[in-house]
């Protein structure tokens, strides 16, 4: 079984690991125990037996009601505990579970609970800590590409390519923002990233996708009618592969810090992303080669720090390198 945190982002960074795990250890199958909000992005994963839904909060032992027992009955041989920031409620529930192998990143106390410790190669991208445990337990060097996957079906496909033509998009590059996010703190004013927008926008002609979900509908539609020009607006009417699939046709994404930007490093779009201020750089930063991250070189920030940095963020600067991510991009399709 694997545990780990339960936010898109962060099962995405799993995604690049998981066929590590099917290769070299062929006769193991892998539940993976997550949230309800994040599972879709497993669907269709071949690496994946099962994927579980029944953890209702940010930490592993956060059960649905009757979940315990049910896990307990399925009798788990193994569980990589991968949360890097929580790792006790994933070994609490795997000793109360029963689990008898339990492998977990040392050095973060409660050793006594792990079975096979693996050594955390701090700091690193966050995609890379999953890696390392992979590596450590197949016994190969972790030097395989930390792009997420995703697997949407022919289903998926075809019903992103409808939202496409419904919105009558591929006369021209079309740019997908994704302006919100979970996330409590850290993140840059919506402002500074619509006055990139519009300066881009008054340099080149694209189109303009404005995406959430249906929660953000109301947000969105109040926002597309303070911009200059004409946005569509997708909130709600995709899943989470037919995101990804509609990612696909897109010429770059402008994204907060937030599970969008690793979906779109999953599909291979150029993403552009304010970086979220008050994690580590390096943790935080850029992990693909498609991927452009619009902060500067500054982290662990307060609230009013990051207010006050990202302001002071040359909107121009920032737009020209949209606007020539554009221009050497292929899209549209």
């Amino acid at each position: 079984m694997i545990l780990g945190h339960t936010h898109i982002g962060d099962v995405l960074y799993r995604t690049c690991s998981l066929p590590a795990l099917r290769e070299y250890l062929p006769g193991c199958e892998w539940t993976y125990l997550t949230s309800t909000a994040s599972a879709e992005i497993l669907s269709g994963n071949p690496h994946v037996k099962e994927v579980l839904t029944s953890i209702k909060g940010e930490n592993s032992w956060n059960l649905e009601d009757g979940a315990f027992a049910d896990l307990k009955s399925r009798e788990f041989d193994v569980v990589l505990c991968s949360n890097t920031l929580r790792h006790y409620p994933d070994l609490a529930l795997a000793v109360a579970l029963g689990i008898p192998n339990r492998v977990a990143f040392s050095g973060k106390g409660f050793s006594g609970l792990i079975t096979h410790p693996v050594p955390l190669p701090f700091p690193a991208p966050y995609a890379s800590y999953f890696r390392a445990m992979v590596a450590d337990i197949v016994g190969r060097s972790p030097d395989w590409r930390l792009r997420p996957r995703v697997y949407p079906s022919e289903a998926s496909l075809s019903n992103a390519y409808e939202l496409w033509n419904r919105f009558a998009l591929g006369a021209k590059p079309v740019v997908a923002c994704s302006l919100t996010t979970r996330q409590a703190r850290g993140n840059w004013p919506v402002e500074v990233m619509t006055a990139v927008l519009q300066q881009a926008r008054a340099r080149m002609d694209f189109d303009v996708v404005l995406c959430g979900t249906s929660s953000d509908s109301a947000a969105l539609q109040s926002l597309g009618e303070t911009l200059p020009f004409d946005v569509r607006i997708l909130a709600g009417q995709a899943s989470l592969p037919e995101f990804a699939a509609f990612l696909r046709k897109c010429a770059a994404l402008l994204t907060l810090d937030s599970g969008p930007r690793h979906i779109g490093n999953a599909v291979g779009i150029p993403v552009l992303f304010a970086r979220n201020l008050s994690h580590s750089m390096v943790e935080a930063g850029p992990y693909c080669d498609t991927e452009i991250d619009l902060a500067p070189p500054v982290e662990f920030l307060d609230d009013g720090e990051v207010e006050r940095v990202a302001r002071a963020q040359p909107a121009g600067m920032l737009a020209d390198k949209l606007v020539a991510t554009l221009s050497a991009s292929k899209r549209p399709a």
